[in-house]
């Protein structure tokens, strides 16, 4: 048999029965689509073989590099036995091939199906993530919480250097000692209070929130009402209304304040005077306001707030940190009602060093926020 012809549903089936019948030497002479089919004439007649490198001879065409190089382009008769033998060759390896393909393409399909069936229920991770000292189990669910490796490994070690075992429990309650900075005595203490962060976190709420705290835990302050509410903005007292109103819900003084200056003249007039300062996006971002913040320290008893809003993402928190890294303020996390805490958010935390010290939900501004506690913390962790 010298020719066959296959008529099939695509060309792939139909060559590769050509290659069955007539061998992996043979030709394609014609294909054809009829009726919606493919129609496929094949040899292995020397001939038609001898014929067929002859045509794809002749349609060689110039190579795109040979137009621009610096040599003249050969015609036909100038090309050298060695190119033409070259040619030849590589067509008989094209028509060979082009059957061939079909094998390795099934071959490697059934690669792929395979691999992906033992990847699939597979955890990777790098040789600096796992060893044989830690806990493989324990590692692979603090994973899947959303903690990150970094913190991970980093609590491991604390806990091996202390012979503890390396149970989720444990790595609970070491991550909470190293997030919680229990802040309420710090409270009490401070004549100023700054409550900073960006617009529309919370400010004004925790700031009321906080005078109302000291208010109920202060018997000296609320006796003498010896505390006030400051706004610190830009912006215009009609932009302050809310503040104002929590200040009559409390019974608290509200001072409006728009410069610098002006809070340093009431903080000298009113020594013996607790002072909850809400300070706006507009001073938070400004130099000669954290040069003030870092000489208040220094000067009297001061505690400072970075107000951040539950769900907020690595690089935000990274960049609300960064404004007064140098005061080393104090977390209050506020709307817990609206976005829960995730293990993702704790670990961003642990991995730049900030302390959580207060936990802000409800809107109602009595008896609304709560002080963060190690026990407290790493329960919340277990229930994530």
């Amino acid at each position: 048999m010298t020719q066959h012809k296959v008529i099939s549903e695509d060309s792939l089936s139909a060559m590769e029965e050509i290659s069955k019948v007539l061998g992996k030497e043979a030709v394609i002479l014609s294909t054809k689509k009829i009726n919606g089919k493919i129609e496929i004439l094949g040899s292995n007649d020397i001939k038609d073989v001898l014929k067929t490198k002859k045509n794809n001879k002749s349609l060689q065409k110039i190579n795109f590099k040979e137009l621009f190089s610096k040599h003249p382009i050969k015609s036909k008769n100038e090309q050298s036995i060695e190119s033409v033998q070259k040619i030849e060759d590589e067509n008989t390896k094209i028509n060979s091939s082009g059957l061939k393909d079909l094998n390795y393409k099934n071959e490697l399909e059934n690669f792929k199906n395979e691999l992906h069936n033992l990847l699939k229920d597979m955890v990777l991770t790098d040789i600096n993530s796992i060893s044989n000292s830690y806990d493989k189990s324990c590692f692979i669910k603090l994973i899947k919480q959303g903690f990150s490796k970094k913190i991970i490994n980093s609590t491991f070690l604390k806990l091996d250097n202390q012979e503890s075992p390396k149970t989720d429990l444990n790595f609970y309650k070491q991550l909470s000692k190293k997030l919680v900075f229990y802040c309420k005595e710090s409270l009490k203490n401070s004549n100023l209070i700054f409550v900073t962060g960006l617009t529309g976190v919370g400010k004004t709420t925790l700031s009321s929130k906080i005078a109302s705290f000291l208010l109920d835990n202060d018997t000296v302050v609320n006796e003498k009402k010896n505390i006030s509410l400051i706004n610190l903005s830009l912006k215009s007292a009609n932009n302050i209304s809310d503040l104002f109103n929590f200040g009559r819900l409390i019974n608290v003084n509200v001072n409006s304040l728009s410069n610098i200056d002006d809070l340093k003249k009431f903080i000298e007039a009113n020594p013996n005077r607790k002072l909850v300062v809400d300070v706006s996006r507009d001073f938070l971002i400004n130099h000669e306001f954290n040069e003030f913040l870092q000489e208040s320290t220094q000067k009297f008893q001061t505690s400072t707030l970075l107000t951040i809003q539950s769900g907020t993402n690595k690089n935000s928190l990274m960049k609300q940190m960064s404004l007064i890294k140098n005061v080393k303020p104090i977390v209050a996390l506020t709307k817990l009602d609206e976005v829960p805490l995730g293990a993702e958010e704790l670990s961003i935390f642990a991995e730049i060093n900030s302390k959580i010290g207060l936990l802000s939900a409800s809107k109602n501004i009595i008896d609304a926020i709560a002080f963060t506690k190690d026990e407290i913390l790493a329960q919340y962790m277990k229930e994530i």
